[in-house]
């Protein structure tokens, strides 16, 4: 081999030397645990009875923790108030209230140092209050059951530890879509 070679050979293991403990480094940085919450804006679907107007958009809020497995994908518990939907006739009110517990999937793709995108799949146990009230009477119900989660969403972080996150999520047996901007503080 000639001395150039070797050279070459040996700068190169010397590179490779160097940068292991940086990407081990930045491989210890993409794991650990999360926590942050979002405020936004719901919107519940479905059709309005005849007769009765319907407002069925509200405000929402959610806390969520997690643990960054690896640079691409993450767990995910959350608790969310997706706010209220009422309906009326003018004797009658309705008002509907959902709330959910809930554990999500994250799939991540880094954009460069600051930015990244994500996928959440999850499920949620969804609890509704309804009451409805007319003259003199009011009546409460309420139901629960298991929500399939979705959505997309990015983060930009401003810091190792900041950032800001904003997502668009769908409860899909409720009906419910939600968009949401956020903090995020990584441990």
């Amino acid at each position: 081999m000639s001395s150039q070679r070797k050279t070459l050979v040996a700068l190169a293991i010397g590179a490779a030397a160097l940068a292991s403990p940086m990407l081990a480094s930045a491989q210890q940085q993409d794991r650990g645990w999360y926590l942050g919450g979002s405020l936004g804006q719901m919107e519940a679907e479905g059709d309005c009875p005849s007769g009765a107007t319907c407002d069925r958009k509200d405000s929402s809020w959610k806390l969520f923790g997690g643990y960054r497995i690896n640079r691409n994908f993450a767990v995910e518990a959350f608790y969310a108030n997706w706010g209220q939907i009422k309906i009326t006739n003018g004797v009658v009110t309705v008002t509907g209230k959902l709330e959910t517990f809930g554990l999500a999937g994250l799939g991540i793709l880094p954009i460069g140092r600051q930015f990244e995108l994500f996928g959440k799949l999850g499920l949620g146990s969804s609890k509704q209050k309804f009451t409805a009230s007319g003259p003199g009477l009011t009546v409460s119900d309420r139901d629960s059951g298991s929500d399939l989660l979705f959505g997309l969403g990015g983060a930009f972080n401003f810091s190792r530890n900041l950032a800001l996150r904003a997502e668009w999520e769908r409860l899909n047996d409720s009906e419910v879509n939600a968009f949401s901007v956020g903090v995020q503080y990584k441990f």
